[in-house]
C-alpha cells in the first residue's frame, strides 16, 4: 500500500507518446496569477506559453467519481522528493473525486513548498541537481484507487465463498511500496549537486526550465492510498517554453499576427470611411 499525501497523497518510465493536458476525466492545468496559462495544440501535444521570471501553480482535475493518486514530475523530477521522476514507488497527491488539488512547487515539508518559476535552464532545479535533459515538460502518472465492493447483506446458500479477496490481499502486489513522508516536518532533502560534468550542458541551452523558488506555504498531510493498477491508468502534461522556443517549433504564438511591413503595405490615407449609425436588430421594419 502506498502513502499519499493530501492535499497530498506517485514514474519507471513509459513508451514515448504524445503529451496531452487532458485525457478522459482527468486534465492539467498550468495556472499564472491564478489563471490558466495560454496553451497551444501542435503534433498532438500540448504547449504551454511561459514567461521568464513568472511563478506558476499546477492543478490536477479529477471529472470522475473516483478518487486518484497523481505522481507529478517536473523537468523529469519527482515534485516531492526532487530526484528522477518515477511513478513505480513514489508518493503522489491524492485528488478527491469531482475535484481538484493545486501543487504550489517542490516539496520541502509537510507545510511549506519551493515554488515553481519559470527559469533558465542553466538555473532550473533539474541543472542543478544532475541532469537538464528534461527539461521544458510535466507530466502527471494517474492511478484509481482500488476499491472493494462491499460483501452482500443476504449471500446465497449455494454461492460457493469467494476466497480471492484474501488471496490477493496476502499474494499479490498491492500497490507500490513507497517511502514514508517525512513527520517531523523537515521534509525530503534536494539530491547533492553532482560531481561530473551534466549530460547536457544547460549554460549553452536556450528557452525556459523551472527553479527551485522561494518557499511558500502548503499544508499537506500523509494519508493511506491503494492503487487498483500497477501502472497509471493515463499519462497527462504539457510542455512549455518561452515565445521564442514555441515560435521555433512552428506555433503561431502571435496568432498570425501581421508583420510591421504588412501593416504598412495596408495603411489607409483615411480609414474612416462611415460615420455609422445604431444598426437595427435583426427582423426590424422601418
Amino acid at each position: 500500500m502506498t502513502r499519499a499525501l493530501a492535499v497530498l497523497v506517485l514514474f519507471a518510465a513509459l513508451p514515448s507518446q504524445a503529451l496531452t493536458d487532458r485525457s478522459g476525466p482527468y486534465e492539467l492545468q498550468v495556472l499564472i496569477s491564478g489563471a490558466p496559462a495560454r496553451t497551444f495544440r501542435h503534433d498532438g501535444e500540448t504547449f504551454v506559453l511561459g514567461h521568464l521570471g513568472e511563478r506558476y501553480t499546477l492543478r490536477v482535475v479529477n471529472h470522475s467519481g473516483r478518487r486518484v493518486e497523481a505522481v507529478v514530475s517536473v523537468d523529469g523530477r519527482d515534485v516531492i522528493d526532487g530526484r528522477p521522476g518515477d511513478w513505480h514507488g513514489k508518493r503522489g497527491y491524492l485528488v478527491p473525486a469531482w475535484s481538484s488539488v493545486d501543487i504550489d512547487g517542490w516539496r520541502i515539508s509537510q507545510r511549506q513548498a519551493a515554488a515553481f518559476r519559470f527559469s533558465t535552464v542553466s538555473d532550473s532545479y533539474a541543472a542543478k541537481t544532475g541532469n537538464a535533459r528534461e527539461v521544458g515538460v510535466i507530466g502527471v502518472a494517474i492511478f484509481p484507487e482500488r476499491w472493494y465492493p462491499p460483501p452482500p447483506l443476504y449471500p446465497s446458500p449455494h454461492a460457493p465463498w469467494n476466497g480471492g479477496l484474501h488471496d490477493d490481499l496476502e499474494g499479490r502486489d498491492r500497490g507500490n511500496s513507497a517511502p514514508r513522508a517525512e513527520e517531523n516536518g523537515s521534509g525530503p532533502t534536494a539530491p547533492a549537486l553532482p560531481s561530473e560534468p551534466l549530460a547536457h550542458k544547460s549554460a549553452e541551452r536556450p528557452g525556459l526550465g523551472t527553479e527551485f523558488g522561494e518557499p511558500v506555504s502548503s499544508q499537506v498531510t500523509e494519508v493511506p492510498f491503494e492503487r487498483a493498477l500497477q501502472r497509471p491508468e493515463v499519462v497527462i502534461g504539457a510542455r512549455y517554453d518561452d515565445r521564442d522556443g514555441l515560435v521555433a517549433l512552428g506555433i503561431e504564438v502571435d496568432g498570425g499576427a501581421m508583420t510591421e511591413a504588412q501593416f504598412r503595405h495596408g495603411a489607409e490615407p483615411f480609414p474612416v470611411v462611415d460615420r455609422g449609425y445604431a444598426a437595427p436588430p435583426p427582423g426590424w421594419r422601418r
